[in-house]
């Protein structure tokens, strides 16, 4: 049996994080999401073929040397069903089809028993996803996105599927918005064949908005068990399960506090504080007296002293003014607003900035939560940041000094 990985979107929502990233490679507790589903499926399937187009470079990259991965290319037309179709003449006759942006924690040994099925997932709020009608474990029905949904299983992503869902793929019509859709071959399969519905079991999350990310990251964070192998300093205080990679160093009189990862190359302190729930990934550098909470910093990003990062994604290779600031809490304690696709939508009670790569801001800069930053910006000198900002911008705050001679 084969697996076929869908990685080839773009990640509309999750911008500016994907914006030099595909989803896939976006890195949760210490690895990129594409890492966990490939972890499930290696034992089990014979080939695995991921799916790829935006960004493809990088996760061939990545994954290039795993002997079972093939990269196969979607073509022009998007939607998952024509990415799907693009490993039509490739599979066995039965193969699992996963989504590259979903992380669970499940095993996948269910699925093995049927010629078909969907996994399902119970969820407080099923009309943002597609909602599946279940009668005595069958998929009776699929309705996407609806307004007054039937029940609160939602499709999780995961399939099982026989050569049939290629020819349903081959005659079915673009959608509305031109693409060519898995879901709709889905609903023909289902009124000809018995689709299994499969419960998953534990953690599932589809990170599709920044604050899923920093939800999941959470989820498995707590799973880590402590392994200290870096340069510890003098005074140093660990507590908790805290990972710390080889080659990497903790200066005198710094706190970390556990659960958190601090990986290869990384610099912290002195007098630094890393809060449960931090991520920092290869090379990162949180200086004097900086503090970082709940975020995840991705490789190469600094932040040298009297600095406060917290519930935040910061990009790969940003630089920190000293005093920088990332406010994650509203006055009124409602949850942070952020701008997803043109529309503000409420996220969670904490919430700081998303920040692209490349970024950096000079001294005492202060983002208000729920901010985005995008790519290649420059934040100058006492800005305060209350709005999103675009890739390639550069702000700064002018303002005329008063300049007079002392009278003697």
């Amino acid at each position: 049996m084969d697996a076929i990985i869908l990685a080839a979107g773009r990640g509309e929502r999750l911008k500016p994080l994907t914006n030099n990233r595909p989803k896939p490679l976006i890195p949760i507790a210490g690895k990129p999401i594409l890492d966990y589903i490939i972890e499930k499926v290696y034992d089990i399937a014979n080939n695995i073929y991921v799916i790829v187009k935006y960004k493809k470079e990088k996760i061939v990259e990545r994954y290039k040397d795993y002997e079972k991965i093939e990269f196969l290319e979607q073509r022009e037309i998007d939607g998952t069903g024509e990415a799907l179709l693009t490993a039509k003449d490739y599979v066995s006759d039965e193969f699992l089809v996963i989504n590259g942006d979903i992380i669970f924690e499940d095993n996948l040994n269910e699925f093995l028993k049927y010629k078909y099925a969907i996994a399902v997932k119970e969820v407080k709020n099923p009309k943002n996803y597609g909602v599946l009608l279940v009668e005595n474990n069958i998929i009776k029905d699929l309705e996407e996105k609806p307004e007054n949904p039937k029940s609160n299983l939602i499709n999780a992503g995961i399939y099982k599927f026989d050569k049939k869902i290629f020819n349903i793929l081959e005659r079915i019509n673009l959608s509305k918005r031109g693409e060519k859709e898995l879901t709709d071959a889905i609903k023909i399969l289902i009124k000809e064949e018995e689709v299994r519905a499969i419960k998953l079991k534990g953690f599932w999350n589809d990170i599709g908005l920044p604050w899923h990310v920093l939800e999941a990251n959470k989820y498995f964070l707590d799973k880590i068990k402590r392994d200290v192998k870096g340069e510890i300093g003098e005074n140093v205080v660990i507590k908790g399960d805290v990972i710390i990679e080889e080659g990497a160093i903790v200066k005198a009189n710094s706190v970390i506090e556990g659960p958190a990862i601090i990986k290869k190359g990384c610099v912290v302190g002195p007098l630094a504080y890393i809060r449960p729930y931090t991520v920092l990934m290869e090379n990162v550098f949180v200086g004097n007296s900086s503090e970082v909470k709940g975020s995840i910093i991705m490789r190469n990003t600094k932040i040298p002293h009297l600095s406060y990062v917290g519930d935040s994604i910061i990009g790969e290779n940003c630089n920190f003014g000293c005093n920088t600031i990332t406010a994650n809490l509203r006055f009124d304690d409602k949850p942070v607003k952020v701008n997803i696709k043109g529309k503000r939508v409420e996220s969670v009670r904490k919430l700081g900035v998303i920040m692209g790569d490349n970024v950096k801001t000079g001294i005492q800069v202060s983002f208000m939560p729920g901010v985005k930053v995008g790519n290649n910006c420059w934040i100058g000198a006492n800005c305060l940041i209350d709005r999103d900002v675009e890739d390639n911008t550069f702000i700064y705050k002018k303002d005329n000094l008063i300049v007079k001679k002392l009278l003697k």
